[in-house]
């Protein structure tokens, strides 16, 4: 099965397989062309996907990744690892786990974990001082070079630099941005789905036809991207299935920075979203509080005060004029000297246009439309499941298609029997 799969990716026949699903909508008597809408109405959302790699903390992640130094060396080499490592003493990585050939007694204590990690340390600077020693250019070749540069990477991500003078190495405090979370499945991340809501794998996206409740596109990103880079990995794809012009885009406002939502709102796309939320200002005057003409670019204050703005900086009010202000104690904490100021964002008249949206009972129950999307991801999920079948972004992308194609089938299938 696998040799097939890998013909498939190489080929792009997933891509395939879930444009003939949508062709095959098309073309069917359940999906009257007369009755159809001439323009597109395109939906996007996406779901977490848990990755299929097992997740670990710094120190399993260092000595199991020294470990597979420690064979992959030794194959190229010819010896044994246990050989190698009695020589170099490094006979903690020939444990199962590294956390038992540590054997400290309270994980907890900061004092002996620091102590285990300066043991682990130790032993992973002479296996690789041993490697570009015994190996010398075989070291910079695969596959032993992958397995020294995995390492170097996880020490750099969860490893404060020695401090200067000497001094132990220590764990980063924090989460590196960018940070590995897995040996087995290189592409994984930590993400978070909500503020409370975290997790570590894929985020699956869809793209959907609002009115034939097909799907045209999906995506797979690391869960740690901002979902536009979602929307913006199937332009290609939509653009190979989409026949009429689209006329609305319903996205939530994780999609509203996509360059593919800006392009599409230059070429005519109405934008159905919610705006960004204007932050609280611990009692002081929020950004609503201010007058924004757009057109004449220009802001004032609650106090009367007027200024001009441009899109994408900061606005500055006289410090002057504010200190001598009635309102200056609601207004802002700056200290004397010192005026408002107020963000103005780049998007600034699309997020206006956003907020007059929702303050209209017609534009609110617009934006509920986007619920479609949220059912068919409930489907896909269903289908595919919460967890990642394979290790690796490709792979998974594959089995989102199939399932996403499977989605199709089912709808054709009932609009064929009703």
């Amino acid at each position: 099965m696998s040799p097939f799969r890998d013909r498939l990716i190489a080929h792009e026949m997933d891509r395939r397989l879930l444009e003939r699903t949508v062709e095959l909508a098309r073309r069917t008597g359940g999906f009257d062309p007369k009755k159809l809408p001439k323009t597109l109405r395109l939906a996007v959302d996406s779901r977490p996907l848990i990755g299929a790699g097992r997740v670990e903390d710094t120190f399993n992640l260092l000595g199991r990744a020294a470990r597979q130094l420690l064979s992959c060396a030794a194959k190229v080499k010819g010896e044994e690892p246990k050989q190698i490592a009695e020589r170099i003493g490094a006979e903690l990585l020939l444990g199962r786990s590294i956390k038992s050939a540590l054997d400290i007694a309270d994980w907890t204590n900061e004092a002996q974990k620091d102590e285990a990690l300066s043991r682990l340390l130790t032993a992973i600077a002479a296996l690789e001082e041993w490697v570009r020693e015994e190996l010398g250019e075989r070291a910079g070749e695969p596959p032993v070079a992958e397995k020294l540069a995995t390492l170097g990477q996880l020490r750099e991500q969860d490893l404060d630099p020695e401090p200067p003078g000497g001094g132990k190495a220590q764990i980063r405090e924090g989460v590196a941005p960018d940070r590995r979370v897995s040996l087995g499945d290189s592409e994984m991340r930590h993400g978070r789905k909500s503020k409370s809501r975290t997790f570590s794998g894929y985020k699956s996206h869809l793209a959907t036809d609002l009115d034939q409740k097909l799907v045209l596109a999906c995506a797979v990103t690391p869960a740690n991207r901002p979902e536009g880079e979602g929307l913006d990995s199937m332009k290609n794809d939509l653009a190979r299935v989409i026949s009429h012009p689209i006329e609305e885009l319903h996205v939530d406002r994780a999609y509203v920075g996509a360059e593919h939502t800006h392009e599409l709102i230059a070429q005519g796309t109405e934008l159905i979203s919610k705006a960004r939320g204007v932050a609280a200002n611990d009692g002081y005057f929020d950004k609503s509080d201010f007058e924004i003409d757009l057109r004449a670019r220009t802001a004032t204050c609650p106090a009367g005060q007027s200024i001009p703005i441009a899109l994408g900086q900061v606005a500055r009010f006289d410090p002057e004029i504010c200190a001598a202000c009635p309102l200056r104690v609601i207004c802002t904490s700056s200290a004397l000297g010192r005026g408002r100021t107020l963000s103005i964002a780049t998007d600034e008249p699309l997020q206006r246009r956003l907020r007059n949206l929702s303050a209209s009972r017609s534009g609110r129950a617009s934006q509920r439309q986007r619920v479609a999307i949220e059912h068919r991801l409930a489907h896909h999920a269903q289908k595919q499941g919460l967890f990642a079948r394979y290790l690796g972004l490709r792979k998974n992308l594959l089995d989102s298609r199939r399932h996403a194609a499977i989605l199709n089938l089912e709808v054709l299938h009932a609009r064929r029997a009703a």
